[in-house]
């Protein structure tokens, strides 16, 4: 019992020491004030705008791993290795660039289709596109930095801009939906990624103090694009894959009051993320240095695996229990045709953030294609299975059909994930 408790207390003290407690702290005072703030803003607007945030958000998580090109995870894995700090920042740097010249060059052309209706027929959607898909530069320009922070194991610097960046969007999605509707909801968001990344090139001025636009970014490029590429696929796939209830609904189902009930739903989803994120960010550098060491790896896999098990159970228990009456308490029945909905997606999305450890580890020992194959597994499964479920019954259906996909991610990321582990030197 005595050497129990002394190894409970080391795993303790070794998560503390690599920051983990603070990254949570950041992170849960981040989801609670988002959670509630999302519900103020469902309050404010109509389902139906709810519904259009939503779809628009799925495209803008869609086309950011596109325009992104994976150079975020190609800075997090290469500069997570043992490099000078001369080599990380210049790793950084030329990352830095090509994602500038990818996002603009994809949001140009996200304009140029928009014109013609290509992604939404609903006018009011065509109209918030060059809006809300703005970010596809910001964010991803900001999840660089948070790559590079987090690589070079600046837990508390990254907390601190999670934190603004998240605090200063809610703040102004409040207020200026409040005032100006949906279109101050895109207003705000768009404002806080602008300010946050001031901040960050502040914060990192010495890094840019050398040439920024030089030769030496384009002679990394094949360095970078070694990780970013199968990055890329893998993040597109599961991002597709995580989210084509929406975009398959949002083609097939004209009831935008409908969709917005829907929507709501898996807006509340989020609450299971927190936890098993905030795992990912810290252990995948680790995972990274522990490439090379079989036994240590599998030790802290299995320490970090049982922690995130007990939590997700714990929250989808609690959320299933609490969230229902809650909902209905705030909004006095506005929302209620949401909650057939909620449980099947809160069992859908905690099965894969099951998953979470698993693709960390996988992508800390390099195994990149492997996450790419779970992720092409899942959207192929959720795509068929989404698509027959809603066909026949709906989008109760396709809220079933989440909990199948949900497990087929699980599961095939167990499959390749034991694959990894056994090429392990």
């Amino acid at each position: 019992m005595l050497n129990s408790s002394k190894k409970s207390l080391t795993i303790l003290q070794n998560i503390r020491q690599k920051g983990f407690f603070h990254l949570l702290s950041a992170n849960l005072l981040i989801q609670v004030v988002a959670f509630f703030s999302q519900l103020f803003v469902a309050g404010i607007l109509s389902p139906d705008d709810i519904g259009r945030i939503k779809v628009i958000q799925t495209f803008l998580s869609i086309f950011s791993v596109v325009a992104g090109m994976g150079f975020s995870s190609s800075t997090l894995k290469l500069c997570s290795e043992n490099r000078s700090t001369e080599d990380q920042t210049a790793l950084f740097r030329s990352a830095l660039f090509f994602t500038i010249l990818s996002t603009v060059s994809m949001y140009i052309i996200i304009l140029i289709l928009n014109l013609f209706g290509i992604f939404s027929s609903d006018k009011l959607i065509q109209w918030l596109i060059p809006l809300g898909l703005f970010p596809i530069i910001t964010n991803s320009l900001f999840i660089v930095f948070i790559s590079y922070f987090q690589a070079i194991k600046k837990i508390k610097l990254l907390s601190k801009l999670t934190i603004s960046n998240k605090l200063i969007s809610i703040i102004g999605i409040i207020l200026l939906s409040y005032f100006w509707g949906i279109k101050g909801y895109y207003v705000a968001y768009n404002i806080s990624f602008l300010f946050i990344l001031l901040i960050c090139f502040q914060v990192l001025s010495s890094v840019f103090s050398k040439q920024f636009f030089s030769r030496t970014n384009f002679s990394q490029f094949s360095t970078h694009w070694y990780y970013a590429k199968p990055s890329m696929m893998s993040y597109l796939l599961s991002e597709t894959s995580a989210y084509v209830d929406i975009l398959l609904i949002s083609y097939f189902v004209k009831d935008m009051h409908q969709i917005g009930y829907y929507s709501f739903a898996l807006t509340i989803t989020v609450i299971f993320r927190l936890f098993p994120s905030t795992v990912q960010q810290i252990t995948i550098p680790f995972f990274s240095l522990l490439a090379d060491k079989k036994t240590d790896f599998i030790i802290a896999f299995k320490r970090y695996n049982r922690i995130l098990y007990g939590v997700v159970a714990i929250t989808l228990i609690v959320a299933l229990i609490l969230v229902p009456p809650m909902i209905h308490l705030i909004f006095k029945g506005k929302y209620d045709m949401s909650m057939p909905y909620f449980p099947l997606l809160a069992i859908g999305w905690s099965l894969r953030q099951l998953a979470q450890l698993q693709n960390g580890a996988i992508f800390g020992l390099g195994k990149i294609h492997y996450n790419v194959k779970v992720s092409l597994i899942t959207l192929v499964f959720s795509v068929v299975a989404i698509g027959i479920s809603l066909y026949y019954f709906g989008l109760i259906g396709a809220a079933y059909a989440s909990i199948a996909g949900g497990l087929v991610h699980l599961i095939s990321s167990s499959y390749y994930y034991q694959k990894a582990q056994r090429e392990m030197l």
